[in-house]
C-alpha cells in the first residue's frame, strides 16, 4: 500500500494474516459452500430442476454450518470480520 505526500512516497505495510488453523479453515470452507450455492444463478436464469438441486445444496450447506456452530465452532473469517452497528 503506497501514500503519496508531497514528492515522495511512503510505503505501509499490509498486516500479514495468520496461518488459519484448521478449526477455521473447516468453517470458512462451510461459508464458501453455502456462498457458492447461493450465489450460483446470479442471472435468474435458473430453471426448475436446477434452481431445486442449488437450493438442495445451499440448504445442506447451512445444515452442515449451522451444527458446526452449535457444537461450538469458530465463526467463518467473514462473519468475524464483519463490522457491528456502532463500529465505525
Amino acid at each position: 500500500m503506497a501514500f503519496e505526500s508531497s514528492a515522495r512516497i511512503l510505503y505501509f505495510p499490509r498486516a500479514r494474516a495468520a496461518e488459519p488453523d484448521p478449526v477455521t479453515e473447516h468453517a470458512d470452507d462451510l461459508y464458501d459452500a453455502l456462498s457458492e450455492a447461493l450465489n450460483g444463478r446470479e442471472d435468474g436464469t435458473g430453471q426448475g430442476d436446477e434452481c431445486d438441486e442449488a437450493l438442495q445444496i445451499a440448504d445442506a450447506a447451512f445444515t452442515a454450518l449451522d451444527e458446526h456452530l452449535r457444537s461450538g465452532g469458530v465463526l467463518p473469517t467473514p462473519w468475524k470480520n464483519a463490522a457491528r452497528p456502532g463500529d465505525h
